[in-house]
């Protein structure tokens, strides 16, 4: 047998080496191309995420940019119907707009561009009074805003405050048509800090990197303001965000850059088992490629869904907004409108729309001016937003905001996309609040001419008041005076009921008089409260004292018991309990024939100076019916008791507004079935000071008026008759004036130690001679004024004009000398220290 030949054996080897040749080129080929596809595939799924957030990002960023920015235009349209605005009216308004949940920091209001209002102040203090016609940073842009008459959104720029913000300038004009004038410019500043917070730009969680620029709405021409520089240079994905006026751009990368995917390892591996024969090889290359394919495929059905599911929640959003949505190529004209559109502009689905069938919608007045701002936005990168009517088919006229922006396709032509609202039922809201905000304004004015005229009648009526007391009290004083004078003589039986009969009469009408002018001093708030430290039991005792002789006449008995753990000593108004516990008790005597009045002090078992006081009676008694007005001023059982017993229906009225002043209140006891009973509540104060510390008041001696020089100012001759009898047989030195010229001339001469002086008097009235009296270079007299003026504020400027002393006409004679004595002892007590 012959050995075989070396060349069948090479040949052999031949064959065998090609087809593992062949496997390790395929084997090679295959590696390669998967690792191309799965490259492929990670990076347009890499850009697919990536594409997913920032879009998100977009999304948000433009909304809430539109919302905060449309917020402020409701501020705008009140600030040109209000150009002259407080800072008061402007903080409510920017309570309205910034309580909803806005971006907005804050708003400020610069008329002729200074900033005189922002809201909230606090914090922003330092804005105010910026001048944007000085300050460079701001001038260009607040000029641009003036020029264009349009919103422009700047930013970020660097705040007076600190900080940097986004700023949205609206120019606001007043009037209309020829009267239409720039007022200024309302600036919403957004801190940028707060929007990239709030939106998530700065969120640890956010799988990309972003970058922002476009400053002052510039798109990819404007500089960077957000994020790392290098994100616009490492092939980011890019997207625009339109603006009221301009755009920013926004591009994104993954975090760390675009990473591929790690190489495949499997072909490395099956190079090792090449030599396990180029069978298994291919066709486990085959599997592998077949599975890599199917995971490619899968994906990208995956991801057809999720474009397909956002296509359809966009087209559902879209028509639940009612957004209509327009696209025009800009070089053929060829237009496209969605049935929204089709809806807004009152078309058919059916009917033709070109180019021309929006211009020929639009308003006439409006068409020049919108038709120019669409043409100067055609521009790759440009956008545009703008306001104007259209004219309906139906002739019905709608108001549009339009917005929209240009792009260069992928066959490089320019195109156009944007998106109309219907905003007329939001301009008819407008117009309303205006038109409502107009009637405030004038309500506001009928409302201050209202109050002027009550202002006017309230003085007129305190006018009315004053020359009512003064009037009545000058001739009171000459009556009551002269029956005192009259009640010193030995007098009859008959004379001195006569007398009596008088000096009743006079105290009744005087009662009368104070009731009135008191009701009136409370109504305007000025009969104030003058709490000290004062005896309860005395102060009780001395109301009740004061009643017990009508009491006794009647033939009433006139009861008091007191709480054992009442204190003795409180602090209050000692003057007005006295005055509610005599109007009570003496209603009660009044209104009582037979039996009696039982009047019982309690106070809190856990605060004493509670006072709880009842007024207890067996009289005529209080119907329900009647009981309802009780408490009203002029108000009396009924006719026949107001016959019967008289009055003025006020005491019950005072006493009730005292008693509320004072910390309680008076209410009528409605468990009696005869006779009245009331209870008082008051809330006073524990004493401050010690019993020892109570002012005493004592008798003086009159003989200490001998020697003493007075002069009597006083226009009225029975006045003056009066006062001469008062003083008569007490080694006085009287000397009289008939009025107020005559008073300043005899004080020099007359060199008195105490001047009795009169308000009201001709030629010269007795505040300014008083005035006058103080400017003389002599020895300054004590001045008493002596006048018939009731009210609180007379007692002020008799003092503020330099008058020593207050007294009440019409004067008792026991009370003008002890008033004289006191003043007299004390003058020579300072003159004997100064000596």
């Amino acid at each position: 047998m012959r050995a075989p030949s070396a060349k069948p054996i090479a040949g052999l080897f031949k064959r065998a080496h090609i087809p593992v040749l062949v496997a390790f080129v395929l084997v090679l080929a295959a590696g390669y191309y998967s690792e191309q596809q799965n490259n492929t595939i990670h990076n347009q799924e890499l850009r697919t995420d990536v594409r997913r957030e920032v879009s998100q990002l977009q999304a948000s960023l433009e909304g809430a940019l539109n919302a905060d920015l449309q917020l402020v235009r409701g501020l705008v349209a009140v600030l040109s119907t209000e150009p002259d605005m407080s800072q008061e009216r402007f903080t409510q308004l920017g309570e309205m707009v910034l309580g909803t949940q806005s971006g907005i920091s804050h708003v400020a209001a610069a008329p002729d561009l200074v900033v005189t209002m922002i809201y909230p102040l606090q914090g922003n203090e330092e804005a105010l009074g910026l001048d944007y016609n000085k300050n460079l940073a701001q001038r260009e842009a607040a000029y641009k805003v003036r020029d264009r008459g349009n919103v422009v959104l700047a930013g970020p720029v660097q705040l007076v405050q600190g900080g940097e913000a986004f700023i949205g300038r609206f120019p606001v004009f007043t009037g209309s048509g020829e009267n239409r004038r720039f007022w200024g410019v309302l600036s919403s500043v957004m801190r940028a800090d707060l929007l990239y917070e709030a939106h998530g730009f700065n969120s640890p969680d956010l799988g990309i990197e972003v970058g922002i620029r476009g400053q002052d709405g510039m798109g990819a021409e404007g500089a960077q303001f957000f994020g790392d520089p290098s994100v616009f240079m490492d092939n980011p994905v890019s997207l625009d965000i339109p603006l009221p006026f301009g755009s920013w751009q926004i591009a994104a990368r993954p975090k760390g850059g675009w990473s591929a995917r790690k190489a495949n390892p499997w072909p490395w591996r099956l190079l090792v088992f090449v030599a396990g024969g180029f069978i298994v090889v291919p066709i486990y290359m085959a599997s592998r490629l077949s599975a890599a394919r199917r995971d490619a495929i899968q994906t990208l059905k995956r991801r057809e869904r999720q474009l397909e599911t956002l296509s359809r929640r966009l087209e559902i959003a879209v028509d639940i907004s009612k957004i209509g949505i327009w696209e025009l190529n800009t070089i053929t004209r060829e237009t496209v409108w969605d049935p929204n559109l089709r809806e807004i502009y009152g078309l058919k689905i059916n009917d033709l729309v070109t180019a021309d069938t929006w211009e020929n919608c639009l308003h006439p007045d409006d068409r020049e001016q919108t038709v120019l701002e669409h043409r100067r936005s055609s521009h790759v990168g440009g956008s545009y937003s703008s306001e104007y009517r259209i004219v309906l088919p139906s002739q019905e006229v709608r108001h549009i905001r339009s917005m929209g922006t240009a792009y260069a396709d992928s066959d490089g032509r320019l195109r156009m996309i944007g998106v109309n609202l219907d905003v007329t039922r939001d301009v008819h809201l407008r117009e309303k609040l205006i038109e409502a905000n107009a009637a405030l304004l004038q309500r506001n004015n009928d409302l201050n001419d209202a109050k002027i005229a009550a202002e006017s009648a309230d003085r007129a009526k305190s006018e009315f008041l004053a020359n009512m007391s003064h009037e009545i009290r000058t001739p009171m004083n000459g009556i009551v005076g002269m029956t005192e004078l009259m009640s010193e003589f030995d007098l009859g039986p008959e004379e001195r009921q006569y007398l009596g009969t008088i000096r009743d009469s006079s105290n009744a009408l005087l009662k009368i008089i104070n009731d009135i002018l008191d009701l009136s001093r409370l109504e305007a708030g000025r009969l104030a409260i003058s709490p000290i430290d004062f005896d309860l039991r005395n102060c009780v005792a001395g109301a009740v004292n004061l009643l017990r002789p009508k009491a006794r006449e009647k033939g009433l008995w006139v009861s008091v018991s007191f709480a054992e753990n009442l204190p003795d000593r409180v602090h209050g108004d000692d003057g007005r309990l006295r005055q509610i516990l005599v109007n009570l008790i003496g209603n009660a005597v009044k209104f009582t024939s037979e039996g009696g009045v039982d009047i019982s002090v309690d106070c809190d078992d856990e605060d004493p100076t509670n006072l709880v006081i009842t007024v207890d009676d067996t009289g005529i008694g209080i119907s329900d019916s009647q009981a309802e007005y009780i408490f009203d001023r002029f108000k009396q059982a009924d006719a026949a008791t107001t016959r019967a017993f008289g009055g003025t229906g006020l005491g019950l009225t005072i006493s009730s507004i005292l008693a509320k002043r004072m910390g309680g209140g008076i209410e009528l006891c409605r468990i009696k079935e005869t006779g009245a009973c009331f209870r008082l509540n008051i809330q006073l104060d524990k004493a401050v000071s010690s019993p020892g510390a109570s002012r005493v008041e004592t008798m003086l001696d009159t003989a200490a008026l001998a020697g003493c020089r007075v002069l009597l100012a006083e226009d009225n001759k029975t006045n003056r008759l009066l006062v001469r009898k008062y003083l008569a047989d007490l080694g006085i030195t009287l000397s009289e004036a008939h009025n107020g010229r005559q008073a300043v001339t005899m004080c020099p001469q007359v060199a008195p130690d105490i001047i009795l002086m009169d308000m009201s008097m001709p030629e010269l009235d007795g505040l300014a001679a008083t005035r006058e009296i103080r400017s003389l270079d002599i020895e300054q007299p004590v001045i008493v004024a002596l006048t018939a003026n009731a009210f609180e504020s007379d007692r002020e400027a008799c003092l503020a004009a330099g008058m020593d002393y207050f007294l009440q006409k019409p004067i008792s004679k026991s009370v003008l000398l002890q008033t004289l004595t006191m003043l007299r002892i004390g003058r020579d007590e300072n003159q004997g220290l100064s000596g």
